[in-house]
């Protein structure tokens, strides 16, 4: 096969397909034996700081070049689609490293500059850093160390459904102790981003105790946010089948935790009316002068709920962006002529 070099001196990946990038890794006696494979996307700029700025690297050329059997392949387009599909690849770029019947030894997800890059990729070449290795890990000695392992592995490989997959698994054995310590936590509030989960439930039922370990304003913040996202994706039509009665039911909870919270009486009142399918009182609310009382974050967060219920006329929002003009056009003016007031 010939060789794509990305400069004279740096990686070289080979011109061919994966099936002969695999045949050559298999061929090669004395080594490399093993693929890297840099899968990108056009669009993934990323991507193209690698290619053009850290892979034409002498030192960084020495090191792949030396290590493994280097491909690149765009994963939408040709064989790439169905291989990124097959290696489930979610994020760019992601940097696979397999062995020559094409299984996945791990893992690089995202780009960095080239010294800690390089650190990354060989922590990856080890099979016992794997997220196979420390599920079998976690299995053959079920602590609390080993989960935590696990999860990390699975997070810097941007497998959120599996980790997602195994706190479910993992959290209703823990002690409090363990379920809501520093370690567990960022993953335990990854799964109250929805609220119909079993950890979510779990939470709720035990959230005096979750208060205790974690601090009553974190666990509100991410109950809170889990429920607005939740009321979001109610009033945009994504919930299959929802029952809007145990919807609402969870949704109406946001007026207990919600504190200084300002926008959370809107995603309350926007379910509400929306699961009474009053699409006009909803847009009755788009009220330029209520929407400017708001700070821009919450004011930003509330428009974006309410135009995007489903069902939503777009002459209404029309008009209210247009009466947003309007405001800002009129504050302008009145900016201009203070400044000419002050200016004299």
């Amino acid at each position: 096969m010939g060789l794509i070099a990305q400069e004279a001196k740096g990686v070289l990946f080979e011109h061919g397909t994966f099936a002969e990038a695999l045949a050559k890794a298999k061929k090669n006696k004395k080594g490399p034996n093993i693929i890297f494979m840099d899968c990108y996307t056009t669009w993934c700029g990323p991507c193209k700081q690698m290619a053009n700025v850290i892979f034409p690297m002498e030192h960084v050329g020495k090191f792949f070049n030396a290590n493994f059997v280097n491909v690149k392949i765009d994963m939408e387009k040709g064989e790439g689609i169905d291989l990124a599909k097959k290696y489930g690849i979610r994020a760019y770029p992601t940097f696979l490293i397999l062995d020559s019947d094409g299984n996945e030894i791990n893992r690089v997800v995202g780009s960095g500059e080239a010294d800690p890059f390089i650190e990354r990729v060989k922590n990856a070449m080890n099979p016992a850093n794997s997220p196979k290795a420390k599920r079998v890990a976690y299995d053959a000695s079920k602590n609390t160390e080993n989960a935590i392992a696990y999860l990390e592995v699975l997070q810097a490989s941007y497998m959120n459904a599996e980790s997602a997959a195994f706190v479910a698994e993992i959290f209703p054995g823990l002690s409090s102790r363990d379920r809501y310590s520093d370690k567990m936590w960022p993953f335990v509030m990854q799964l109250l981003q929805n609220p119909d989960s079993d950890v979510f439930a779990l939470v709720m039922e035990d959230k005096f105790t979750a208060d205790r370990f974690v601090s009553k304003e974190r666990v509100d913040a991410a109950i809170c946010g889990g429920l607005k996202n939740y009321a979001s994706t109610f009033v945009t039509g994504r919930i299959a089948n929802a029952n809007n009665e145990k919807v609402l039911a969870k949704i109406n909870y946001l007026t207990l935790l919600a504190g200084k919270d300002e926008t959370a009486s809107y995603f309350v009142k926007v379910a509400q009316l929306y699961a009474k399918n009053d699409i006009d009182a909803i847009a009755g609310m788009l009220k330029v002068q209520d929407m400017m009382r708001l700070s821009e974050n919450d004011r930003n967060s509330t428009e974006r709920l309410i135009t995007g219920v489903k069902g939503l006329p777009k002459e209404k929002v029309v008009e209210y962006l247009k009466a947003k003009q309007d405001y800002y056009k009129k504050m302008a003016e009145q900016m201009t002529t203070a400044i000419e007031r002050y200016s004299k």
